[in-house]
């Protein structure tokens, strides 16, 4: 039975804690409880390090969730009458079946699981807890106790082990046997807050020493935590209350589709979802099915990290997604419903930062570990070649398309909402070419300019018309519009391009507006001129905006390949 499909409790405790007995019984002679390498092996592991030291303690979340715990905390120590600004010691306590005292010793080894190989949860080679104490600090102890027992615990220094203290006679590294233990007083008193009826079974890793906090502060440490855990277990939620330094972690779904999870009401814009797509993968030699995949989409308005939405998520301007926008760039891999990676590259495409509004999820079972290289951290996935193809095969790459289209146009309608005027507006282009013409009637323009500004005959509109010229000219409500397109190049790469300005885009405007006039004023055979002209010149500023954008996106030591002419475009 997999982890998402139903309580974890309900799969019984009975059965965990014999087929703890069983592996600590069979495997505890033959390894004589030895960590089996040599020193420098723990400073390895060391090294190896997490992402980050949330992606540390999600391993002994993970093995809390596995212990079917209701509650998880993560709980911060700090030293006796000293400052709370940073913890000398962290604790992760759980609620879950805990370990018995011979069980307690083998968890502290490198590999030192009965569910070894196990499929059906979030761990499967007992490396989680050693690996991940030892990044964060260089001490930690096991405590543990199963229902109507005492409290045992095992701890490893790593000074220690350094200094011998762990070697037998016979020079081999012994893992110390496990002993009765008493609690901390910072964990205690947390037991008697968050269980008030007693603590009767669970676990605690206690973590000492800790020299690899990222974090300076408490504050800036807890909440990243939150932020974290609450999306790397959004799917688990029903599965135990994981807590913060007291504060409870709100799910959060990096797709922002879920209404119930944190960030989803920040303000009014909404995450817009495709339909997902469930993929069976099967043997492509036999048919034996494998294991499946669900594919999830969403695209995000442009204004959707933003809290003034009239402009970018930048500084102070960002709300409280942006970060997770940020953090969760590129497409999410969670296995059994724990994420564990994000990657920005595939065979085809690659994320930029314009690529923050999409999101894109791929969901998989256990059994296909192996296609997806999870590594023993669950930290990373390296993709084999099948299963891209089978991602393809299921519509990925279009998908991705199709929300970066998506994006695309929000962002074009919300560039046009902020360049057309409010009501009783008038764009600069517009009063001038309105003055111009007053100018050109009448001796007397400079007495009529106010008239000018509130009877405009001209006016700027857009219209989104793929295919189309650049521009057109119509006449209007008794004046004359110019219409210019969203769809076309001449709109992204120039108009509303990265070195447009203000004085660039009205300089425009005026050179349209002239344009349009002329062609407005010609008779009839001169205006279909004027249009093929237009439709040529359209067609030609298309493809040489294209060219440029390839020139300089390949450097300019290597030929762009073919000349700007061609002769179809006249």
């Amino acid at each position: 039975m997999s982890i998402l499909d139903g309580p974890l409790r309900g799969r019984g405790i009975g059965s965990v804690l014999q087929a703890q007995r069983a592996y600590a019984a069979a495997r505890g002679e033959r390894v004589k409880f030895g960590l089996m390498v040599p020193e420098a092996f723990v400073r390895g592991i060391r090294d190896l390090g997490y992402r980050s030291n949330a992606d540390a303690l999600a391993e002994l979340i993970d093995n809390a969730l596995q212990a079917y715990a209701e509650r998880i905390d993560v709980v911060f120590g700090y030293a006796g009458g000293g400052s709370t600004k940073k913890p000398v010691q962290m604790a992760v306590i759980d609620d879950g079946h805990g370990m018995e005292a011979a069980m307690i010793r083998m968890a502290i080894m490198w590999g030192g699981t009965h569910r070894e190989n196990d499929r059906s949860g979030l761990g499967r080679y007992g490396y989680g807890l050693p690996c991940a104490a030892v990044s964060l600090g260089r001490r930690f102890t096991v405590l543990s106790k199963v229902e109507g027992s005492g409290l045992h615990s095992v701890t490893l220094d790593l000074d220690d082990l350094m200094g011998g203290l762990y070697n037998d006679r016979a020079g081999d590294i012994i893992v110390p046997e496990p002993a009765p233990a008493t609690l901390p007083a910072f964990v205690e008193e947390h037991l008697a807050l968050a269980y008030p009826d007693g603590w009767r079974s669970g676990t605690i890793i206690l973590l000492d020493k800790l020299d690899r906090l990222e974090w300076l502060t408490t504050s800036r440490l807890a909440d990243n935590f939150v932020r974290q855990f609450g999306t790397t277990y959004h799917k688990l939620r029903g599965q135990a209350a994981i807590y913060v330094d007291g504060e409870f972690v709100e799910p959060i779904d990096p797709l922002f589709l879920t209404p119930s999870f944190r960030f989803f009401d920040v303000d009014d814009d909404r995450a817009q979802g495709l339909d997902p797509v469930r993929v069976e993968v099967r043997d492509p030699e036999g048919g034996r099915f494998l294991g499946a995949m669900t594919l999830r989409y969403a695209w995000l308005p442009p204004s959707f990290g933003s809290i003034d939405k009239a402009r970018d998520a930048v500084g102070i301007n960002a709300n409280p997604r942006f970060q997770v926008l940020k953090d969760y760039h590129g497409i999410i891999f969670s296995r059994n419903g724990r994420l564990i990676d994000v990657q920005t590259r595939t065979p085809w495409t690659t994320f930029i930062n314009n690529d923050r509004y999409i999101k894109v999820e791929v969901e998989f079972s256990a059994g296909l570990d192996e296609l997806f290289g999870v590594t023993t951290s669950k930290q990373q996935v390296t993709i084999s070649t099948f299963i891209w193809d089978l991602l393809r095969a299921a519509g990925l790459p279009k998908a991705i398309e199709q929300l970066r289209i998506k994006v695309k146009e929000a962002k074009a309608a919300r560039r046009v909402e902020a360049l057309v005027p409010k009501p009783g507006e008038r764009l600069a282009s517009e009063r001038v070419m309105s003055s111009a013409t007053l100018g050109t009637e009448s001796a007397g323009a400079a007495q009529q300019l106010g008239l000018a500004l509130r009877l405009s005959p001209y006016s700027l509109l857009f219209e989104h018309a793929p295919d189309k010229p650049f521009f057109r000219i119509d006449r209007r409500d008794g004046g004359r519009a110019l219409l210019i397109n969203t769809a076309h190049r001449f709109y992204d790469d120039i108009y509303d391009g990265p070195a447009s300005t203000p004085e660039m885009r009205t300089a425009l405007e005026l050179m349209l507006f002239c344009f349009g006039d002329a062609i407005l004023e010609a008779n009839d055979e001169k205006k279909t001129i004027y249009a093929q002209h237009v439709a040529g010149w359209s067609r030609r500023l298309e493809l040489a905006l294209a060219m440029l954008a390839e020139h300089l996106a390949r450097g300019e030591e290597e030929d762009v390949g073919a000349m700007l002419y061609d002769p179809t475009l006249d």
